[in-house]
């Protein structure tokens, strides 16, 4: 399907108060912060915090103890060797949201913040009988639109069946909208974005007065500030209708919108360029505005445009060069193979693969290099890449030889036959373990993926012969999704009421259209987790392996970046995120649960997931989340780990999608963490036993069925631990609960130049010099599919 760059919705990615440092925003401002069921320590300010990883949070900021009042005390009672006993944790609220971060995360923090410069508009609304409190909000069963009067019926689902709430707006800033029960005692907010155009247009229509010219300056300022500039202009242009003697006093007003709307326009273009959707982004250009736009904007979109020429340019250099240089070889046999890979050469060539190509398209009219050569520059390139070209023809049409053994390897079950590919493999000239390396991320897909419409979902079933249960997954691809493209990925996890084509949804689509993931260049990827009739996450391992191979096998079939696959997952599959998160932390760029609730198992392996980012969001009225979640989180935060907690003021348990241009903002931000040369993890179950480059196999009894109780809270077992640790010396450590270590190995950990010592339990089991190995590469990558964390030694330790 054709989607337009710049539809209306597109401003949404600017409207959030929750930013990166490189964003184009307008000005933001918040309200004064009440903290609800958290300790103060120092004064109240309006601000901004910026994290370490550049993620930037606006609000009013309020040092804590503790997430609850019971953890705070707790905290108080600390002595002085606990990690950061003087107020661990910063508060910030924005007015709708309380977001809690740990202060060893927080780089610079900016108490300075004008709270006069926000449009803000009362409503009027009647109230009676408001005796009743909600202390616990259930999911939704039915929500109307607000009404002109800002009036709406939330119908929520409760133990004595379908309740019915009338609420109403009472306060409307351009971040979010303060709403109260008109007959009961519920306060919360909603972003302003969230609500229809129209009905906030009629909204804000009954707090002016039409006739005043600068009320009407008001709202329009208002749209400026909320980021909605195409509803800014046409306000404008109203104004200008109606009152023409004020076309000189809006000139300004009308001059920065402008450049606010084209440089938003800029980053969307250039986002979409960034996420490989060049064909959009092409047109996009074409019809980009020019008319009174800044002389940089303009210099920067014809910047873009001149890259765009050059690369079709380069494209068809390479396609007519290798033609003309093909025509000089005399060897008929030589000549066939290069016509062959020619073919395959101009079929793929496109913006994102040329620059395999980069090496030959520099030397191509070098005098120096015979034709033979710059035939060897470019398809030795094609398969290794630009960095690592020969200059003998003969080498590298060897490697098109050896990519073929090596895709046959990764493709078959049979050993013998294995055996005989890794033998051709040894055999060729030119062709070794770091060769082989170097060729695999480049590789096209091991396994097939099916060929479907990539605007909508489609189901996989997981073909591995080994597998221990069927396994199956569904996946939404992005806009032009291109297999020579790298591409993060999100592990969706659905909750038991919805579908995995729902969840895929949520992430995806808008309203049958490109949603944030297939427009931001994410694939999405739900596992069928979850048993038929499951509606509770039990901490169940079949979850784990189901999750786990449905990433391998996506990993496989389409071009992810391993280095950013993130988990996330609503209700229970925010449960399961939890707990699978912190039993394979080092398959995560990050984790997102939203509304859901830790586990027995956290509790133990809380520090697992210390090198792991976490950006949990939830509601105040959803049942104890934040209590029962606190025993975990508030750990987490107090030892500095990457944690962003989101809770929404007022709300209950629900999905969240407000959050989701957050989501994606801070996900862009993230990388894998994946060489640690210290290990230090917890086993409760022997399926959590590999962590990074690590694992430990057969296990005391103990810890062979742990067992949770006292609501989920507790575990009858005693963790084993994996202590691994490389120090000067070039030497390992290990301490395992298990009797069977292997590790795996490459030169981003340990030095080849020099001996190797692994000493396990004290005792020395290995003092030698490593080799690379290209059966324990390839077995690996053939196991997990990881093109981004490739090891070629294995040692095994019994």
């Amino acid at each position: 399907m054709t989607e337009r760059i710049f539809p209306e919705s597109v401003s949404r990615t600017s409207r959030v108060n929750f930013r990166l440092k490189s964003a184009s925003v307008t000005l933001l401002a918040y309200l004064l912060l009440v903290g609800q069921g958290v300790s103060l320590v120092g004064d109240v300010r309006a601000g901004e915090v910026e994290l370490k990883h550049g993620t930037i949070i606006r609000g009013e900021l309020a040092p804590i103890l503790g997430l609850t009042d019971a953890l705070a005390a707790k905290i108080q009672g600390k002595g002085p060797n606990d990690p950061d006993p003087a107020a661990p944790i910063l508060m910030i609220d924005n007015g709708i949201i309380r977001y809690f971060v740990p202060r060893r995360l927080v780089v610079r923090l900016n108490n300075d913040q004008d709270l006069s410069l926000l449009e803000t508009f009362q409503m009027k609304q009647q109230t009676r009988g408001r005796q009743h409190m909600l202390k616990q909000v259930g999911s939704y069963i039915d929500v109307t639109d607000f009404d002109q009067f800002g009036r709406r019926t939330v119908t929520l689902k409760t133990n004595k069946g379908q309740l019915p709430l009338l609420q109403g707006v009472t306060e409307i800033t351009p971040h979010y909208l303060k709403v109260i029960g008109l007959k009961h005692q519920w306060e919360l907010g909603l972003r302003t974005t969230s609500v229809k155009d129209e009905i906030l247009k009629a909204m804000l229509n009954r707090t002016i007065d039409s006739l005043n010219p600068n009320d009407r300056i008001a709202v329009a300022r208002f749209y400026i500030q909320a980021g909605l500039y195409i509803q800014a202009a046409e306000a404008f242009d109203d104004i200008e209708r109606d009152f023409p003697e004020y076309k000189e006093k809006i000139a300004t007003y009308v001059k920065d919108l402008r450049s606010l709307h084209s440089q938003q326009l800029l980053d969307e273009l250039k986002q979409r360029r960034t996420a490989g959707q060049h064909r959009l982004a092409q047109v996009a250009i074409t019809k980009f505005p020019t008319n009174n736009v800044s002389q940089s904007i303009l210099r920067q979109i014809r910047e873009v445009e001149e890259e765009y020429l050059k690369g079709h340019e380069q494209i068809e250099k390479a396609k007519f060069r290798l033609g003309e240089l093909e025509a000089e070889v005399k060897d008929p046999t030589t000549k066939n193979l290069l016509q062959a890979y020619r073919r395959e050469v101009i079929t793929q060539l496109n913006f994102e693969s040329v620059e395999r190509l980069s090496a030959f398209l520099n030397l191509e009219s070098d005098d120096s290099l015979s034709a033979r050569e710059k035939l060897a520059i470019a398809y030795s390139g094609w398969i290794v890449g630009a960095a690592n070209v020969v200059t003998d023809l003969d080498t590298a049409l060897n490697l098109w030889i050896a990519r073929a053994q090596v895709l046959d390897y990764l493709r078959s079950e049979e050993e013998k036959q294995k055996e005989s590919m890794l033998e051709t493999l040894k055999k060729l000239e030119g062709i070794s373990t770091a060769v082989v390396k170097q060729m695999i991320p480049l590789l096209p897909p091991v396994l097939d993926a099916p060929v479907r419409d990539n605007d909508q979902a489609f189901p996989i079933q997981v073909t591995d012969p080994n597998a221990e249960v069927p396994v199956s997954y569904s996946v939404l691809l992005p806009i032009e999704y291109n297999p020579h493209h790298t591409y993060p990925m999100i592990v969706a996890l659905r909750p038991f009421q919805r579908t995995a084509k729902s969840e895929l949804n949520w992430w995806g689509r808008f309203k049958n259209g490109p949603g944030q993931s297939q427009r931001r260049g994410y694939i999405v990827i739900s596992p069928e987790y979850l048993q038929k009739g499951q509606k509770d996450y039990h901490d169940n391992v079949t979850a784990h392996y189901a999750v786990i191979q449905s990433i391998r096998d996506a990993r496989k079939r389409f071009s992810v970046d391993s280095d950013r696959v993130f988990l996330a997952g609503h209700g229970t599959g925010a449960d399961a995120a939890f707990d699978i998160g912190m039993s394979h932390p080092s398959l995560f760029a990050g984790v997102i649960p939203i509304a859901g609730k830790t586990s027995a198992f956290n509790l133990h392996y809380w520090k697992n997931a210390k090198h792991l980012p976490w950006y949990i969001v939830g509601g105040e009225l959803d049942r104890d989340t934040l209590a029962h979640n606190s025993l975990v989180v508030n750990r987490m935060m107090r030892y500095g780990f990457d944690v962003i907690y989101a809770e929404y003021k007022g709300r209950g348990y629900e999905s969240y999608y407000e959050e989701i241009h957050n989501l994606f903002n801070w996900m862009d931000l993230q990388q894998r963490f994946k060489y640690p040369k210290e290990i230090e993890e917890k086993i409760l179950r022997p399926s959590d036993n590999r962590f990074y480059w690590a694992r430990t196999e057969k296990f005391p009894v103990q810890i062979l069925r742990p067992k949770s109780v006292n609501g989920n809270q507790r575990i009858r077992a005693k963790p084993v631990t994996l202590n691994v640790s490389i120090k000067v010396g070039n030497v390992i450590y290990v301490r395992s609960g298990g009797k069977i270590v292997t590790l795996w190995l490459s030169p981003e950990l340990v030095d080849y130049e020099k001996r190797l010592e692994v000493r396990i339990g004290g005792k020395r089991k290995f003092n030698d010099f490593l080799r690379p190995d290209m059966k324990a590469m390839l077995d690996d990558f053939q196991n997990r599919g990881d093109r981004q964390k490739l090891f070629d030694v294995r040692l095994d330790f019994f």
